[in-house]
């Protein structure tokens, strides 16, 4: 029987120290990351247990190919099948030790922690096989079905992903025959627990729970969050947030500076200054530098009008925030400038805290890049369990690979100094070296962080040229899969070569 130790260091980071029936012991490499959030997991049945590592180990080092092709063979990819098939892997099981072991590194980061809430949808719909699907759009077609997942994801204030702190995954109900006004006279009088804005309730109150004592966490969201139980839940809660406003809403005017909406409050509201902000590209935009101004006002918003059960579980007590307004002076022409109207319980008493909230929301975009690894580099569109159920402890699964993936990432471009080896084991950057050098590494330090992640990227196609920047997740992500096949080749090379064990 193997025997296991989950060890978390003073900095958050992880590690697994496995025993055997000889008492020797080994440390765990890179796929340690994976192993050691998934080798504790409480699913009450050893031969499961170590089913859910080996399966963690082949897709981490081959998140985008299909299971049967990241397996290897037929029994692994059996082996694979019947995990995900069986009910004693809920997702809740894979993922808890993932977000203990978040935890520790929320705790061991030095500073406040920013939990970034967002909804990412998966289509399934071209699987037509696959049962237990909902609607992901508008509609009830059978080509527009899949699974919706909202997640609650943290980070350094510095932008370095930490973990997942909570996440949910779940089939809608069919979409009711109503038109707009229908819709909207139902959604009035149904109480917030029933509605889906309740995923950022539970994720809210998931946060606050197992967020470490004494750290300072800030829940960041955007528009979709922006609903009144949303602020009293988090006034309940004692939660700090930062999120985008989606309507103007109206204000108590004496407690506003005699103010009656949000919009007028930041008109009324003099110019702090301006600063300027890094805007990501994505497929409709390109990345450029925006020139912002800044402006912030305390307000009392009105509660809304409730009707029915929604009356009764929502607060009518106005709620008092901070406006934050940063608005973009001169975009680029035909680009829609940046225009945030921000939420806050969080003290902003001058121009310095309140850029610091700007550039805080600004990292939202950080869980947007980790739903696109999810989605372009793990390729979990793709799979074909044909069962919601399955999919679900695939998704999880997944979601620890993406998260350490964009983890190295970002922590190359944080802290690019670091040797090496605290995140690859030697076996790895051993590899790496041959793989790009065609020679082995020299003797002396370990490489750096960042030589090891730019190595990387050369292995996934990137070129290094002086205007193209670090190597982003994507092209990270091809390099991970390619290193892979040099690691294996390395081992069992090592492994023919090394003398017998006749014990």
């Amino acid at each position: 029987m193997i025997l296991g130790r989950h060890d978390v260091g003073h900095d958050g980071s992880e590690s697994v120290v496995i025993f055997d029936r000889n008492a020797r012991s080994r440390w765990i490499g890179i796929r340690g990351h994976v192993r050691s959030e998934s080798l504790v997991i409480l699913l009450r049945n050893m031969h499961l247990d170590r089913r859910l590592v080996k399966t963690a180990e082949y897709l981490a080092q081959s998140p985008g190919s299909p299971i049967n092709e990241a397996c290897g063979n037929w029994a692994s990819t059996q082996a694979a099948y019947r995990l995900f098939n069986n009910a004693k892997a809920s997702a809740a099981g894979i993922l808890k030790p993932h977000w203990e072991a978040t935890a520790a590194r929320m705790a061991g980061c030095g500073g406040a922690v920013l939990v970034m809430q967002d909804t990412v949808f998966f289509s399934y719909g071209r699987h037509v096989r696959t049962r237990g699907l909902g609607p992901i759009g508008k509609s009830n077609a059978a080509h527009d079905r899949g699974l919706i997942m909202h997640n609650a994801l943290a980070f350094t204030t510095s932008g370095v992903p930490l973990g997942i702190v909570s996440q949910s995954i779940w089939a809608r109900g069919e979409i009711p025959e109503e038109d707009y006004q229908e819709k909207i006279e139902r959604l009035q009088v149904t109480a917030i627990e029933e509605k889906e804005s309740a995923k950022w309730l539970i994720a809210l109150k998931e946060t606050v729970e197992r967020a470490p004592a004494g750290v300072p966490v800030v829940t960041v969201a955007d528009r979709e969050s922006d609903f009144f139980e949303f602020l009293t839940r988090a006034q309940d809660l004692q939660a700090h947030y930062l999120i985008r406003a989606r309507t103007d809403r109206k204000l108590v005017p004496e407690d506003s500076a005699g103010c009656t909406r949000m919009l007028e409050a930041l008109s009324d509201a003099p110019a702090w200054g301006s600063m300027t902000i890094e805007v990501p590209g994505n497929g409709s935009r390109k990345a450029r530098t925006a020139a912002i101004e800044v402006r912030t006002a305390e307000v009392t918003i009105q509660p809304p009008p409730r009707r029915g059960a929604a009356q009764t579980s929502g607060s009518s007590e106005p709620v008092t925030v901070t406006l934050i307004g940063a608005t973009e002076s001169s975009p680029p022409a035909g680009v829609e400038p940046i225009s945030w109207v921000l939420l806050t319980n969080l003290i902003v008493k001058d121009f310095a805290s309140a850029t610091e909230k700007v550039r805080w929301y600004g990292r939202r975009w950080g869980i947007e890049i980790w739903h696109k690894v999810l989605k372009s580099g793990c390729k979990v569109e793709d799979c074909l369990l044909e069962e919601a159920l399955r999919l679900k402890r695939y998704l999880t699964l997944f979601s620890i690979i993406g998260v350490r993936l964009m983890h190295v990432t970002y922590l190359a471009r944080a802290h690019p100094d670091r040797p090496a080896t605290e995140v690859f084991s030697e076996e790895e950057v051993e590899a790496l070296h041959i793989r790009v050098t065609r020679a082995l590494p020299p003797a002396g330090p370990a490489p750096t962080l960042r030589d090891m992640v730019r190595m990387l990227g050369r292995l996934g196609g990137h070129l290094g040229r002086k205007g193209d920047g670090e190597p982003g997740v994507t092209v990270l992500w091809r390099g991970w899969t390619s290193l892979y096949e040099t690691v294996e080749t390395l081992r069992a090379h090592k492994h023919v070569l090394s003398p017998r064990d006749s014990s």
